[in-house]
């Protein structure tokens, strides 16, 4: 697929199935879904590496042995440890070694969330201590004319504090 760069638009990308639509490079995926179905005898292939990637079935193999996508899946294809030697399963060529070693990288660079030392959360505590406007649901009238009045005596408070440490640290500053 083409990408083009148009001033003041932004990227934009021709679509492999008709030449003459020219679609923003956010909505390309949307776009290839709808047009495929318009196309049903269009002798184009889908990339295993990237479902937005749409080549005529002839460039199809070369596509997919310079995807920009492929390293992607190729980290999880080769692993190198430094404890082992060469394996079934290691790669054997120059090219395989390098691929492996940059698989390795990025492997290496992924951030891990599972962890996290951080608190959780919790939306009810945030709540009372921040200024966040809560909605009075499943009370009675009377009910949610208190839930307002304390409302508006919570976050004046909150208000007033936030005013005050504003005008604190705008003191120590100077």
């Amino acid at each position: 697929m083409d990408e083009l760069n148009v001033g003041n638009y932004g990227a934009v990308i021709i679509c492999p199935y008709n030449k003459a639509h020219v679609i923003p490079a956010a909505r390309i995926q949307r776009h290839l879904f709808k047009c495929r179905r318009q196309y049903p005898n269009a002798k184009i292939d889908i990339c295993c590496f990237n479902r937005a990637h749409h080549v005529p079935r002839q460039e199809l193999q070369d596509h997919q042995k310079s995807c920009p996508d492929r390293a992607l899946i190729e980290v999880y294809k080769y692993t190198l440890d430094e404890d082992t030697s060469n394996t079934d399963n290691s790669p054997q060529t120059e090219e395989q070694l390098e691929q492996a070693a940059a698989a390795q990288r990025l492997r290496e660079e992924d951030e891990n969330w599972d962890d996290m030392d951080a608190p959780r959360y919790n939306p009810a505590e945030y709540c009372m201590t921040h200024p966040v406007i809560r909605k009075a649901t499943h009370m009675t009238p009377s009910e949610k004319r208190e839930f307002r009045t304390n409302e508006r005596i919570r976050i004046d408070a909150l208000n007033k504090s936030m005013a005050k440490n504003s005008l604190s640290s705008k003191a120590n500053i100077k």
